[in-house]
């Protein structure tokens, strides 16, 4: 399985919609990035993480448990058992899409409205710094836009 055609496939609409650039970061991290903030997508040996980037300060929290705590259980319709990894990654990344799409318009349109309620969560986290991986995908995207880098920002984190 190709992750980064994985994310693709199950968050095509999304990705549509709310006009993401689509970017491999590595082999196991997918960046959705938005013009006011970029989604991760992190797979490991138990699934998926997803966190959230904030782009003026480049540090990121993760909010796979607050999505999933906000999720219904009709986002379980039609999804088979996973009888390993592979399974568990491509059900956890419908459930994600379908839930995204489902219950959060306003994070999806880069409104931050949501975070308030993420910061009154039991599941929220501090923001740290991105990783360089994380840097360099955002930078490389951000040339391609630009024709430059954006002023303000190191070259190495």
């Amino acid at each position: 399985m190709e992750f980064k055609h994985e994310v693709e496939n199950n968050f095509a609409d999304i990705i549509q919609e709310y006009q993401f650039n689509l970017i491999k970061v590595n082999e196991d991290e997918i960046m959705l990035l938005h013009p006011n903030y970029a989604l991760t997508i992190w797979k490991s040996r138990e699934g998926i993480d997803i966190y959230y980037l904030f782009l003026h300060s480049l540090e990121k929290m993760k909010i796979t448990n607050f999505l999933f705590s906000n999720y219904e259980k009709d986002l379980l319709a039609n999804i088979t058992p996973a009888n390993n990894l592979v399974d568990k990654i491509s059900n956890s990344l419908l459930i994600h899409a379908r839930g995204l799409s489902k219950y959060f318009h306003e994070l999806l349109s880069g409104q931050n409205d949501w975070v308030k309620e993420f910061k009154e969560n039991k599941f929220y986290n501090e923001p740290r710094a991105i990783n360089k991986d994380e840097y360099s995908a955002y930078q490389t995207i951000i040339k391609n836009i630009n024709g430059k880098k954006i002023e303000g920002f190191q070259n190495e984190i």
